[in-house]
């Protein structure tokens, strides 16, 4: 992913969260949540190339998508369903 920020990321992303959700969540909405985490850990790894102050701590990365959740709980479709880090 090379965008310039999370919000390009969000816009480019929602629409296939979404699609997994309505197509998955029917049947199987347990095992989406192994899906979401893994989507969460590639936001982390995203950040940790975009962001220096990040690139040597997973853990700081980690610390600042919370924050990008807390402060804006509606960016990712999964995250307004409750699939948080």
């Amino acid at each position: 992913m090379t965008f310039k920020s999370v919000v390009g990321i969000a816009q480019k992303l929602n629409p296939r969260i979404r699609g997994w959700i309505n197509y998955y969540g029917k049947y199987r909405i347990s095992n989406l949540h192994s899906v979401f985490k893994l989507v969460n850990l590639r936001l982390v790894r995203w950040a940790r190339i975009r962001y220096k102050r990040y690139k040597t701590s997973i853990k700081r990365a980690y610390k600042w998508l919370t924050r990008v959740q807390q402060q804006y709980p509606y960016l990712f479709y999964h995250w307004q369903l409750g699939f948080l880090s």
